[in-house]
């Protein structure tokens, strides 16, 4: 698949003017590849902060989320491996990395599979 030029995800995580969460930055930033729309943005909102389903880390809930539309496999294990966990208050509890190192890693993990990078 040909390299695109798109705005990565961490572009849009708690930037103004919308201040938008983990979860929606991964969305936006592959929202040509996979046909985000409003609505979806709006409805990934609620999943930040250990609220997305299970309590997963948001950016790695939607970036499986974006996979599983493609009929892909979920990148929950690559996330782990560098994060130290999948659940948000796991990663926040153990300090390893900062809410936008997850966003920057579940785009790379998406834009790997997709093979973009």
């Amino acid at each position: 698949m040909k390299k695109t030029t798109r705005i990565k995800a961490e572009e849009y995580f708690h930037k103004p003017p919308v201040s938008y969460s983990c979860s929606q930055a991964v969305l936006l930033g592959f929202r040509e590849e996979f046909g985000v729309t409003e609505r979806d943005v709006e409805e990934f909102a609620r999943y930040r902060g250990g609220l997305a389903p299970e309590g997963y880390c948001g950016a790695l809930y939607a970036a499986n989320t974006l996979l599983a539309r493609r009929g892909l496999g979920p990148v929950t294990e690559e996330f782990r491996a560098v994060a130290g966990a999948a659940k948000c208050r796991e990663i926040k509890g153990s300090l390893k990395i900062p809410c936008v190192e997850c966003v920057r890693l579940a785009d790379s993990l998406v834009a790997q599979k997709l093979g973009l990078e």
